[in-house]
């Protein structure tokens, strides 16, 4: 993988294609702040208020993943999400040696309470979603026609104008059956038909228990205490452990690795 200083310079705005390859992304959109709902609009202008687009991209986790042990599991996952976080920090970088204010979204924080809900502040998977890479399903997740669930974003959030879509359109229907099988499958019975309550889903609740739920949405509303709090929410997510992946693995969108011919 190239250093972000081997870009610098170099017009990545005529070749993305070429940055992400090198990066092994397997899927990314350049997305029009214009084109996201009002609500990640806002949010987009609170972490940039210069921001005219966000790049949004992804890596796939393979199915394989998900057999794993817990740990090997987590750990797995992390690595790939490091990967992204280290290809948003070069794109930002090079974005701003070309003049164009850019941020890149870091993986797991800053998040916020949005009616009594765990939330980004930079909602990727909605702003992958509108800028067609994928529908979002009954779990909150986003499903690609390539991948279906099994994929990582990571994303930047810059004043550049949108320039490329990475050769994917906006799926004509959403890829979600309906089948409500995540939610059924559940252990937490964190999914609802009216979305994910994340202090029940077994990756957070194994850490959190319901009792201190309050204390930790109390802590979550004050900027203040998450300026102490969020360098060590990294560390702590390497040393935890995904016990479930269920709403990835019983979704039908979900191609296994020998559906995609591996």
């Amino acid at each position: 993988m190239r250093e972000a200083s081997q870009w610098i310079g170099r017009r990545i705005s005529l070749d993305p294609d070429s940055f992400f390859r090198e990066h092994e992304v397997d899927i990314f959109s350049e997305v029009s702040v214009s084109v996201l709902s009002g609500k990640d609009r806002s949010s987009v202008h609170e972490f940039l208020p210069e921001a005219r687009s966000v790049i949004v991209f992804g890596r796939e986790v393979p199915a394989f993943v998900f057999t794993m042990a817990a740990k090997e599991k987590t750990k797995e996952m992390y690595r790939i999400a490091g990967s992204l976080d280290a290809t948003a920090r070069s794109l930002a970088e090079c974005l701003n040696a070309e003049q164009f204010p850019s941020v890149p979204v870091p993986f797991l924080f800053p998040v916020r309470i949005i009616d009594g809900r765990v939330q980004g502040l930079v909602r990727l998977k909605q702003i992958a979603a509108a800028g067609g890479l994928g529908s979002i399903g009954k779990s909150t997740l986003l499903l690609t026609p390539q991948f279906g669930p099994r994929v990582v974003l990571g994303g930047v959030v810059t004043a550049r104008s949108a320039q490329k879509s990475g050769g994917f359109e906006r799926p004509e229907s959403t890829l979600c059956t309906g089948c409500e099988r995540c939610i059924r499958a559940c252990p937490g019975h964190a999914i609802g038909r009216d979305g994910v309550d994340a202090f029940r889903c077994q990756s957070l609740s194994t850490w959190i228990p319901l009792c201190l739920v309050p204390a930790a949405k109390w802590m979550l509303r004050r900027a203040l205490l998450l300026r102490f709090v969020g360098p060590l929410v990294p560390w702590i997510a390497r040393h935890a452990a995904m016990p479930c992946s269920l709403c990835v693995t019983e979704c039908p969108v979900c191609p296994t690795d020998t559906e995609k011919g591996k």
